[in-house]
């Protein structure tokens, strides 16, 4: 039952990535873009994405099959390399939102210009294309 509950627990954070890079692009396609609920939402991403990662770990470590049985997957490392490659791209758009968010404060009337928010959708569309590798990964790793 243990394997269970992290199992579900694993599965709908990683529902709630797709459904977070989802709103982020709705957000980026508004005139105007809403910059602090874009910086909020993707701080939560971010917290998400932890939480992802911990319990991918504790399923690992703690979970019914073990360390050994992951340790010689190779679909297992090829999921871990592109999750690692989601969150070092998903840094890009941040760093913009962040940038976005601070002139937001200093100027009220401030919007980001239209290449930037382009920018930042293409590397968010970057992330969601490579959760479909990434859901692959995990399938083939469960049957290895």
């Amino acid at each position: 039952m243990h394997d269970l509950g992290l199992a579900v627990v694993h599965h709908v954070l990683v529902f709630g990535l797709a459904i977070m890079l989802a709103m982020e692009l709705a957000y980026l396609r508004a005139d105007p873009v809403p910059v602090t609920r874009l910086a909020k939402l993707d701080g939560g991403y971010g917290g998400v994405a932890v939480l992802v990662l911990i319990v991918g770990v504790v399923r690992v470590v703690w979970g019914a099959k073990g360390w050994v049985a992951y340790e010689g997957n190779p679909w297992f490392w090829a999921k871990i390399a592109t999750f690692t490659a989601i969150g070092l791209i998903s840094i890009l758009p941040t760093m913009r939102f962040i940038r976005w968010s601070r002139a937001l404060k200093a100027d009220a009337g401030f919007r980001p210009p239209a290449a930037e928010v382009a920018k930042a959708a293409m590397w968010v569309r970057l992330e969601v294309l490579l959760l479909f590798p990434l859901v692959g990964f995990a399938a083939a790793m469960a049957r290895y």
